[in-house]
């Protein structure tokens, strides 16, 4: 199977990875950056263009033009994709922005298994911000 093909797969099994076990989302986490890091953004693309939007930067959001700035700022067309993950987090295309939740869902995941800590409330206190936490019986 060439790398294509396998992000592909990858890409298209990311809505129902969830259902799996931890070692399965683990293994596809892993299994995606690995398979994203063989490829160039030219490879990439091939397989899920980029969403032709063109208004993002007046509205402050990503678009065609931003996500090629900072592929052609970050990686280059034609280099090797280093950062697989990062990538998937700044591209545009929907079956691969559904990847990154899940990705960021399974990194969350990990992060709490290793710390102990939610990662979204560890983010939200360093930047000053209380969180109440609601417990199951609906106390604060």
């Amino acid at each position: 199977m060439t790398p294509q093909q396998e992000l592909f797969q990858l890409v298209r099994i990311a809505p129902q990875i969830r259902a799996h076990s931890w070692h399965d989302q683990k293994d596809w986490l892993f299994s995606l950056d690995a398979c994203i890091n063989q490829l160039t953004p030219r490879q990439f693309s091939q397989v899920f263009p980029i969403t032709k939007e063109y208004k993002g930067r007046f509205w402050g959001c990503k678009d065609y033009y931003t996500v090629t700035d900072w592929i052609n700022e970050n990686v280059g067309m034609d280099n090797l994709i280093p950062d697989g993950l990062e990538f998937l987090f700044e591209y545009l295309n929907i079956n691969v922005q559904i990847a990154a939740v899940t990705a960021m869902h399974i990194i969350g995941k990990l992060h709490q298994r290793q710390t102990g800590k939610d990662m979204l409330i560890e983010f939200l206190e360093s930047q000053g911000i209380h969180v109440h936490k609601i417990q199951e019986d609906g106390d604060l």
